[in-house]
């Protein structure tokens, strides 16, 4: 019996040491790297691995920033630094893959992108103390220019140039305040190449005048006494006009004028008033947000004729193709209660002096007023006007 169970002790003594030995054979010695992948806005690029390195050039435009970085290794192993840590790289990487077993393998990752050689200026903005101009790039010829509005000292401006990522400029562009003369630049790109560029600002002194006189009809300015007129009151309304004005070059306006074909009168009586009235221009953007307002005095005894509205103090700058909108109407007109005519053209045709035109009317019964946007609306004439300013 004894014998017996002595055998069972060394029979269970030698399954533990054989269940010893498996369980060591079956840890795994991988610690490869099987594959290294970088995606970066849905573009996937796959590296070489050649022993323990893995390299790689990717395009310039391909920015190893904000990427997302995957590696494959076997089963059971491990890697340090945890790849999906890494966002960036910017210089050599070292991973650590641990097998299983602990056998450690160092991979060392040089990957890098390729040298730019973009050297473009891409914006040159002057700033001033009431607009933001973009000067014109000729990325072909390396000439920046612009024309500056008279007001501006070109000994004394703020200008920003924005140029090429990872690309150098010289002159540093932040020491540059006097363009009274051209300013030549180089951009370098970051794989060496040179770009010259020469930036000429000049001053917008070209003084220019237009004017839209064709005049086949007449349309109610100002306000209305009349006392028989259906579905008015007396002394209620007040009819503004407008027009569209699109200018083929930077303008810096300095007058506006419109055109009124007689002096005010009221309708019931036709008794001229023969004293000063005050007209209001609004001007508005293409988003019709209001750039300035101007009023100006009719002189007592005005029969008609062209009424000017100065502009030079409102440092107003229009931007070629760009539509902008000029309202005028008679101050209190609902209360004074006598009209003008303004003068248009019904005739179709192209070019500055046929814009769309505009009419407004506010009534004191409907509690608005002219400086309401809500009250104008387009009209299918061409109102007579004259635009003068430098260009």
């Amino acid at each position: 019996m004894k014998t017996k169970v002595n055998l069972f002790k060394v029979i269970f003594f030698i399954s533990l040491l054989m269940a010893s030995c498996v369980a060591e054979v079956s840890l795994s010695n991988e610690n490869t790297i099987q594959s290294l992948t970088i995606t970066k806005g849905g573009i996937t690029k796959e590296f070489s691995i050649v022993e323990n390195s893995i390299s790689g050039i990717v395009e310039s435009t391909f920015e190893l920033e904000d990427i997302n970085l995957n590696v494959s290794i076997p089963k059971g192993a491990t890697i340090n630094p945890d790849p999906a840590t890494i966002k960036s790289i910017n210089g050599p990487l070292t991973f650590v893959v641990t097998a299983e077993n602990g056998d450690v393998k160092n991979y060392n990752v040089d990957i890098k992108r390729e040298p730019s050689t973009d050297n473009f200026i891409l914006e040159v903005n002057v700033k001033t103390p009431n607009l933001l101009l973009s000067a014109d790039i000729d990325n072909e010829k390396g000439l920046i220019t612009k024309r500056i509005p008279e007001s501006n000292d070109l000994k004394d401006l703020n200008v920003e140039i924005k140029f090429s990522k990872y690309a150098t400029i010289i002159p540093d562009p932040k020491t540059i305040r006097d363009y009274s003369e051209p300013v030549n630049f180089t951009v370098t790109s970051e794989s060496g190449v040179e770009k010259s560029y020469q930036v000429k600002f000049e001053h917008m002194n070209f003084t220019v005048s237009r004017s839209c006189s064709e005049t086949n009809a007449s349309k109610w300015f100002g306000g209305d006494n009349r006392t028989n007129a259906p579905d008015l009151l007396a002394f209620d309304r007040n009819v503004g006009t407008g027009q569209t004005v699109i200018v083929d070059k930077n303008l810096v306006p300095s007058a506006f004028s419109i055109n009124l074909l007689e002096g005010f009168a009221y309708y019931d009586g036709k008794q001229k008033y023969n004293k000063p009235v005050t007209l209001k221009l609004i001007i508005k953007d293409a988003s019709f947000n209001v750039l300035a307002t101007t009023t100006t005095i009719v002189p007592e005894y005005f029969d008609g004729g062209l009424v000017p509205f100065d502009l030079q103090k409102l440092n107003l700058y229009l931007e070629a193709k760009k539509a902008y909108s000029f309202y005028w109407y008679l101050v209190d007109g609902e209360k004074l209660g006598v009209s003008s005519a303004s003068s248009g053209d019904i005739n179709a045709g192209s070019g500055f002096c046929y814009n769309s035109g505009y009419s407004g009317e506010s009534r004191i019964s409907r509690n608005n007023s002219l400086e309401n946007a809500s009250v104008w609306y387009k009209h299918e004439w061409h109102f007579n006007i004259a635009l003068e300013g430098k260009e």
